[in-house]
């Protein structure tokens, strides 16, 4: 609003050409404008971190992370620009890095969901699979409508040997994506290690029945002996 200190914006031609060149796809455009910008005032932290942006969606990792660490340093307290940065190094494979950007954006931003959840991926892959659990957790339990977050967790439940628990989380995701094999599948796997075979060739079955070319599923049924003369 006009009349009152912007913090993050700019009135800069630069900046507004580079936002256009954005919005249509015009991203060598929209660098090459907020460069421009950048000489004539260094200190726009939005500039870089929207520079930065750009680079990711080229594929420009190196020039992302430099051009979000600048913007991360003009810009201390805003959770965004950490949160980007932390994807920017998730891609670089820098995954200590990505988890302590994330860990400090929910500390700026304790309901800022979306980086629970890829401090959830972050801590799998880092091999924290009860940290990453934990995080999974905590989405599901803010927002209870994020599927994706309890088949991830149903996956680090299974990997922990928390079957009982897996199941809950694979149900929770066929209640709301009922068309999910891959679901079905995991959910099947997860009954056989509990050795309820009758609901593992159910949930297995269901699983085919969706997406009949699953490997995984079709190998797990063979496991139970009901699949015979396949070619895996």
């Amino acid at each position: 609003m006009r009349g009152k200190p912007q913090r993050f914006d700019s009135d800069d031609p630069d900046v507004l050409a580079a936002y256009q060149a954005e919005t249509n796809g015009e991203y060598f455009k929209a660098i090459e404008h907020y460069k421009k910008a950048l000489e004539k005032n260094p200190e726009l932290g939005i500039v870089f971190k929207h520079c930065g942006n750009v680079y990711y969606r080229l594929g420009e990792l190196t020039q992302a992370v430099k051009y979000l660490e600048k913007a991360v340093e003009l810009l201390p307290n805003f959770p965004t620009a950490r949160f980007e940065l932390a994807l920017a190094y998730y891609r670089q494979v820098r995954i200590k890095e990505g988890i302590e950007a994330l860990l400090k954006v929910i500390e700026i931003d304790s309901e800022y969901i979306i980086a629970y959840y890829w401090l959830g991926i972050l801590s799998y892959h880092y091999g924290h699979l009860r940290d990453a659990k934990k995080f999974y957790r905590i989405v599901t339990e803010k927002k209870p409508d994020f599927t994706i977050a309890y088949y991830h967790l149903g996956v680090c439940n299974i990997r922990l040997g928390c079957y009982e628990e897996a199941v809950g989380n694979f149900l929770e995701v066929i209640n709301e994506a009922p068309d999910s094999a891959a679901a079905f599948t995991l959910l099947g796997e997860t009954y056989m290690n509990l050795g309820k075979r009758y609901e593992a060739r159910q949930s297995i079955n269901k699983a085919l029945e969706l997406d009949p070319d699953d490997r995984t599923a079709q190998r797990a049924l063979a496991a139970l002996d009901d699949f015979k003369g396949m070619n895996l």
